[in-house]
């Protein structure tokens, strides 16, 4: 999932790096409280919830859309027929639509775990 985040934000620039900056950086920031939290016996505190399964889902979706589209669909040399731009663009935008509703996702599950595991980071033991 990381590389092909990369390697789209590559691709089409800040419009898919952006929610890939926020993705990934919850990604590293929720593994490091669930191993931290592994450490003090506390892993159950920051289980996997239904917003995590959500938030995966419509990623992997929003990757398998905007990899379908070849890049760039448009300026191949090829005449292309108005219904490949057409099936191509909707790809693109649902793609992209997917992986921006996946970005806000991430924050808030992000959110979620964190809030579940305030109790423990903030104790003063």
């Amino acid at each position: 999932v990381s590389t092909a985040l990369i390697l789209l934000s590559g691709r089409y620039g800040p419009i898919v790096s952006i929610p890939t900056c926020i993705i990934l950086a919850r990604e590293i920031a929720v593994s490091a409280l669930r191993e931290w939290m592994a450490q003090r016996g506390q892993r159950d505190s920051v289980k996997v919830g239904f917003q995590g399964k959500v938030k995966t889902a419509s990623t992997m979706v929003a990757l398998t859309l905007l990899l379908l589209v070849p890049h760039p669909f448009i300026e191949t040399g090829q005449a292309a027929s108005f219904t490949t731009d057409i099936v191509f663009s909707t790809l693109y935008r649902s793609g992209l639509a997917l992986l921006f509703l996946s970005s806000f996702i991430t924050v808030t599950s992000g959110m979620v775990y964190f809030k579940a595991a305030a109790p423990i980071l903030f104790d003063s033991k």
